[in-house]
């Protein structure tokens, strides 16, 4: 039983293996793989672009922070005071600040512009790439099930060819000539032990006894001359010993 059971788990995993073989299921896998690694690169652009926004937004904070910045300075300048310019020179450096973080940003998003413009035509080209590829293996697919569908028709005309109406009609022929050939052998063997010569030849003696038998009886009663009988005889006279006389028939109340 156990062994019956490996050979069932060895026949199944030589079907798997061929299947996982087959040049069209690779294929199938591959035009899936490829269709998963387009919203991988769909996400790539995503995130690309998405650094954009986001140093944008950042990039437009500063800008509107470092434009109030010059209007409080201005403002607390014109007023004079010392009060007010503690004010301006707190707001100067802090602008120096904000005008630094601008000019990184405005370096990190010119950055991010060109990686997501790169990112962009990287992607385009590798999804045409992969369009075209999996259409090359919906092609190759199409092409082997083509291939598959002609190799079964020419294996089906050749099996017509090999045993096609003219093949059925021939085997029946054959099974006729057959029959006939062992019937024939079958009267050959039923008599060929017989010694079919002797028995003609005794049928034949049986017939030209009955003749002369009847030729005896012909000459008794007149009915035929003895001379005539030995004209016509188709073999010599028998011995008088060897020839039967029939008795005469005893006469009733002698």
């Amino acid at each position: 039983m156990f062994k019956r059971l490996m050979r069932v788990l060895k026949s199944w995993m030589g079907f798997f293996i061929s299947f996982a073989e087959d040049p069209e299921v690779m294929l199938q896998e591959s035009i899936e793989e490829m269709r998963n690694t387009l919203p991988r690169l769909n996400q790539i652009l995503v995130t690309t672009r998405a650094t954009v926004i986001r140093l944008e937004e950042e990039r437009d904070a500063l800008v509107r922070k470092e434009k109030s910045l010059i209007g409080s300075i201005q403002t607390a300048l014109k007023e004079g005071s010392a009060e007010a310019r503690k004010i301006a020179e707190a707001d100067a450096m802090t602008l120096q600040q904000v005008r630094q973080d601008l000019t990184a940003t405005r370096e990190q998003l010119e950055a991010a512009g060109s990686a997501f413009s790169n990112a962009q035509l990287s992607v385009t080209d590798i999804k045409d790439k992969l369009r075209a590829k999996i259409e090359q293996a919906r092609r190759a697919i199409a092409e082997s099930k083509k291939a598959e569908v002609m190799k079964s028709a020419a294996a089906a005309l050749t099996e017509l060819d090999t045993y096609g109406t003219a093949a059925t009609a021939d085997k029946y022929l054959e099974q006729i000539q057959q029959k006939v050939a062992e019937s024939k052998a079958a009267v050959e063997v039923a008599t060929g032990g017989l010694d079919t010569e002797r028995i003609q030849l005794e049928r034949k003696s049986r017939q030209l006894q009955a003749a002369s038998i009847l030729t005896e009886f012909e000459v008794e009663m007149g009915l035929k001359s003895p001379d005539a009988v030995r004209e016509a005889a188709p073999f010599p006279e028998a011995p008088p010993a060897a020839r039967t006389t029939p008795q005469a028939e005893p006469q009733k109340g002698s």
